[in-house]
């Protein structure tokens, strides 16, 4: 989602995905599926945590400083987030892709042709990505998973302003929160894949459900979706 070319491509990046998906196998989908969104949310929660930790200690030091709290109706105007450059969630990737061959190979109850379909499947989802984003780069990994969620719940796609102002929150937010920083390499790197992976895989059920009018796949994209919504975006 580089920001130059993605207010030109926005429409476009998610066609692409339907396009490459749209022959994927949907096995062992309620298991393995389900699987890969808790490692993703287990592993990007404690990001989250700290920043909302660090908020109410900025919270608490505006009101011993004997400034109005945020909400107050006094209409006092909170200082505003600090930016950064989109660099500061940039990361360099250690190996060639970890996560295809992890989600794959821990997937149950399916043959091993099934198993390489998907991964190579997992392994399309990060091409198709970096093809149209700003590779190695976390706030555009995360709005890609909520901008799935939300193309999901709301049956459309976010606009191209609504997916850049998702860009310049997640990067400020996660630069901002100091448990950013004590990620190593190979955990940024697996965390990033399967940030998109999973965001893939709610575009793909979504698609193959109103495709093959299956309300199960439908049902499994929207649960993914409310809990991606919920976890990063608060809704």
């Amino acid at each position: 989602m580089k920001t130059s070319k993605h207010s030109r491509k926005n429409g476009l990046f998610f066609a692409i995905f339907v396009l490459c998906f749209c022959n994927a196998t949907t096995s062992a989908q309620d298991n393995s599926y389900a699987h890969m969104l808790n490692v993703t949310m287990t592993a990007s929660q404690s990001l989250f945590v700290a920043q909302t930790a660090v908020n109410k200690q900025r919270e608490s030091m505006r009101v011993a400083a004997g400034q109005q709290p945020h909400g107050s109706p006094s209409g006092a105007v909170s200082p505003p987030m600090i930016q950064y450059p989109i660099t500061a969630t940039d990361f360099q990737p250690l190996s060639q892709p970890i996560m295809p061959d992890q989600f794959a190979n821990s997937a149950t109850g399916i043959d091993q042709a099934t198993r390489n379909t998907m991964r190579t499947f997992f392994q399309q989802v990060l091409t198709s990505f970096e093809a149209k984003a700003r590779r190695d780069n976390f706030a555009h990994a995360f709005t890609f998973i909520c901008a799935a969620a939300l193309q999901v719940r709301n049956g459309k796609e976010p606009s191209n302003a609504e997916v850049n102002q998702m860009i310049a929150s997640f990067n400020n937010r996660l630069a901002g929160s100091p448990t950013y920083y004590t990620f190593n390499p190979r955990q940024q790197q697996m965390l990033y894949e399967s940030l998109i992976i999973t965001g893939g895989i709610i575009v793909f059920l979504d698609y193959q459900g109103k495709q093959t009018n299956n309300p199960q796949l439908q049902a499994q994209a929207r649960d993914m979706s409310a809990a991606v919504l919920k976890a990063f975006l608060g809704m």
